[in-house]
């Protein structure tokens, strides 16, 4: 076997708490003659996006000197990654939001990062609390146009507390092996997108929808079960053509159409302009 390069992203500043100590179980299941690289998302200097436009179209990088240049050049290294966060209050680690806001300036190299494997970890620590940072962690591996491959949940609040039920141990090394096994498909449950595999969906009253891709679907009664029916498109918003659309097309245009009327949203900004009402500490 080929031996791979498998970078781990950890977004816990906890020292081995539960999202790292099954990133590494995970990492070790892909086989020991692997070459292991981590790294704690919360220690890199990425700092919040400017809504500059600036690095509009994708032949320009961000402005902003710090490390998401570093972290993307890892994962562009990379042959397979494992992603990892626990759950706080109902959404994953702040690092997760941070990191997705600068995808205004890597969404448009997504050709970068296609295809490679990956697989996601969440660690929650109270029952029934586990939120939405799953279906978070799922979208950050489709707008880095990875090829996500697991996705799970890991009960465990204390520090090695997941351990405890080795049904979590047994599944994450499985996770690992799924990770490096170009054969796995994942099966997709009844109560999932079958794009993003988001549990969390709208209801209008007649028609079912995706709130992250975009896919839609029905509710059907057979008998006395309920049953999610979807409809997914072949262009859907995490598809090359659905990326292409929103990054290439539609972003540049919007910049385009700032700078045409840059005067004109500037006296619609002008009353509230002068409203100083800021208070800092």
């Amino acid at each position: 076997m080929v031996m791979k390069h498998i970078l781990g992203i950890v977004a816990s500043r906890r020292v081995v708490g539960n999202s790292e100590i099954l990133a590494k179980a995970a990492m070790e299941a892909t086989g020991s003659d692997n070459q292991m690289e981590m790294i704690r998302l919360p220690e890199l200097d990425i700092r919040p996006c400017r809504a500059c436009y600036s690095c509009l179209p994708a032949d320009v990088p961000c402005h902003i000197e710090d490390d998401l240049n570093f972290l993307l050049d890892k994962i562009r290294a990379a042959d397979a990654v494992v992603l990892a966060a626990p759950v706080y209050f109902l959404g994953p680690h702040s690092s997760i939001k941070i990191l997705q806001d600068r995808f205004l300036s890597v969404g448009n190299k997504y050709q970068d990062f296609a295809g490679k494997p990956c697989i996601n970890i969440v660690s929650y620590g109270v029952a029934d609390w586990e939120g939405y940072a799953q279906e978070v962690l799922n979208i950050t591996a489709k707008f880095l146009n990875l090829h996500l491959v697991d996705s799970a949940r890991f009960l465990g609040a204390n520090p090695g507390e997941v351990l405890e039920d080795p049904e979590n141990l047994a599944r994450v090394r499985q996770m690992g092996r799924n990770l490096v096994d170009p054969n796995y498909q994942r099966r997709v449950k009844a109560t999932e997108c079958p794009v993003c595999w988001s549990e969390i969906l709208r209801y209008d009253g007649k028609d079912i929808t995706c709130p992250f891709c975009g896919t839609k679907g029905e509710l059907k009664v057979e008998g006395q079960e309920v049953k999610y029916i979807f409809y997914p498109e072949p262009k859907h918003r995490f598809s090359d053509e659905g990326k292409r659309h929103h990054f290439d097309e539609f972003l540049n245009s919007k910049k385009q159409e700032f700078i045409a009327k840059k005067n004109h949203y500037k006296e619609l900004q002008a009353p509230y302009r002068s409203l100083d009402w800021w208070v800092k500490p």
